[in-house]
């Protein structure tokens, strides 16, 4: 047999593999191309938001009594911003522990993470674990329409991407994070750390022992699901984890660990978010006319100070409710009327059902207001305008109609004084004799 021809070039000067290198080279180019123009164009889109208002958020407007006392707030979303300064630094280590561990040495992007999760994603599976940072998640909060949280799509994390980027070159690590605190969700109706930790413990954020910051912070994966009033259990158990971190990554020593482990979750019980009154409504009002702008006092985070006394107020609401409830149980109330309880309960059935096709209509059981006022100064001390401020928004104290009697009293009054009668003098208040007035009739 013949033998077979061979070759004297090396495999790397051979035809076939010089065509495999080739074609390599013109793949990679050919990638390097499509990645440098999708990331101009997308580069391009991250440079056209306006960063500047990455500080600008919604703040809620607070109302408070001639005491300094809190009478309520006015807001769209339940936001007071604080410093920094204001927050204590073991909040700032359980947002990293729990976050982004890696948050003052990445520019905001974490490749090291980001590889991670896609290993980890991958031997799953599914997605189990995201590697979006700190500055990324500030990024799609403050973009919503930019970067939706529900696009889970690569264009998305890529605009995310550049827009971290541009974050991190315009602002400090301290600046993000006041940043991100003061604007993130922590369920229940609360934005931002301050009013999350006044709505839970009862307390400024400043104050937060490193257990509540831990617990804080780990509302951030759920905040409805981890809530501690709806999941008491599931909240220690992701306090837990971010204390867990903290240790693991030497954030917090042995000794700190074991107390925040062992404090009770103490939170306030379940309230409103705001108050809901007619004299927060009349402030309102009031604050608007003097600003001319209705929509600033829901915003921009005004400190509003009356001559209202909150406990006066209370007093006032709680005793028109106790009298007029009183008033409907007794025997010779007619019992045609619709009363307060039965409004009640078709109002709870209404907000379960809130697209019923018949409209509930205005209340029509009994009603009352009261009005006090300071004598000596004239300012306002208690303004009730109704039973339920929820149920009809109508200001009965001054919005309804007065007779007109009683708008003329305070004349007759003064004509009286004026001819020297004393403010103590008695008077006949029967029915006029018509011999004398001559008008027809003993009444009226």
């Amino acid at each position: 047999m013949w033998p077979y021809p061979t070759s004297s070039k090396p495999f790397y000067r051979r035809t076939w593999f010089l065509s495999l290198v080739l074609m390599a080279f013109l793949a990679a180019a050919a990638g390097a191309g499509v990645a440098l123009y999708y990331c101009e164009i997308y580069a391009s889109k991250a440079a056209a938001l306006d960063l500047s208002k990455l500080k600008e958020m919604e703040s809620a407007s607070i109302v408070y009594d001639r005491n300094g006392q809190t009478l309520g707030k006015i807001f769209i979303q339940n936001r007071e911003t604080i410093s920094i300064d204001d927050m204590p630094y073991h909040l700032v280590l359980a947002l990293i522990g729990a976050e982004d561990n890696r948050f003052y040495s990445h520019h905001g992007i974490d490749y090291v993470g980001m590889g991670r999760a896609m290993v980890k994603n991958w031997l799953a599976g599914r997605i189990r674990q995201g590697a979006s940072t700190v500055t990324q998640q500030l990024a799609r909060n403050r973009f919503p329409d930019a970067l939706p949280s529900s696009d889970r799509s690569f264009r998305r994390k890529l605009l995310e991407a550049f827009v971290a980027r541009r974050i991190e070159d315009n602002f400090s690590k301290t600046q993000i994070l006041e940043s991100y605190f003061n604007r993130v969700y922590f369920g229940a109706g609360f934005y931002g750390v301050e009013a999350a930790a006044r709505g839970y413990f009862g307390k400024p954020a400043k104050e937060l022992t490193l257990s509540e910051s831990a617990t804080l912070t780990a509302l951030l994966k759920s905040p409805n699901n981890l809530s501690p009033w709806r999941n008491r259990q599931a909240s220690i158990d992701a306090r837990n984890f971010v204390l867990g971190r903290m240790l693991e990554l030497k954030l917090i020593d042995q000794a700190a660990y074991d107390s925040a482990i062992a404090e009770r979750l103490a939170v306030k019980n379940r309230g409103t978010t705001f108050t809901e009154s007619y004299a927060v409504e009349f402030v309102r009002q009031q604050v608007a006319t003097l600003i001319g702008d209705d929509d600033s006092v829901y915003g921009d985070g005004f400190r509003i100070y009356t001559t209202i006394d909150a406990s006066l107020q209370q007093s006032a609401e709680a005793a028109l409710k106790t009298r007029l409830e009183q008033t409907e149980q007794r025997r010779d109330y007619d019992r045609q009327h619709q009363t307060y309880a039965q409004y009640e309960q078709l109002y709870r059935q209404r907000r379960r059902q809130p697209d019923a096709a018949t409209p509930l209509g205005s209340p029509a059981y009994l009603q009352g207001a009261l009005y006090a006022l300071d004598n000596a100064s004239g300012g306002v001390l208690a303004l009730v305008g109704g039973r339920d401020f929820a149920h009809n928004q109508f200001n009965r104290a001054l919005q309804s109609s007065r007779r007109t009697g009683t708008a003329f009293l305070p004349l007759v009054y003064a004509a009286a004084f004026e001819k020297g009668t004393f403010p103590g003098s008695l008077f006949n208040d029967g029915p006029i004799d018509n011999r004398y007035v001559m008008i027809g009739g003993m009444t009226g």
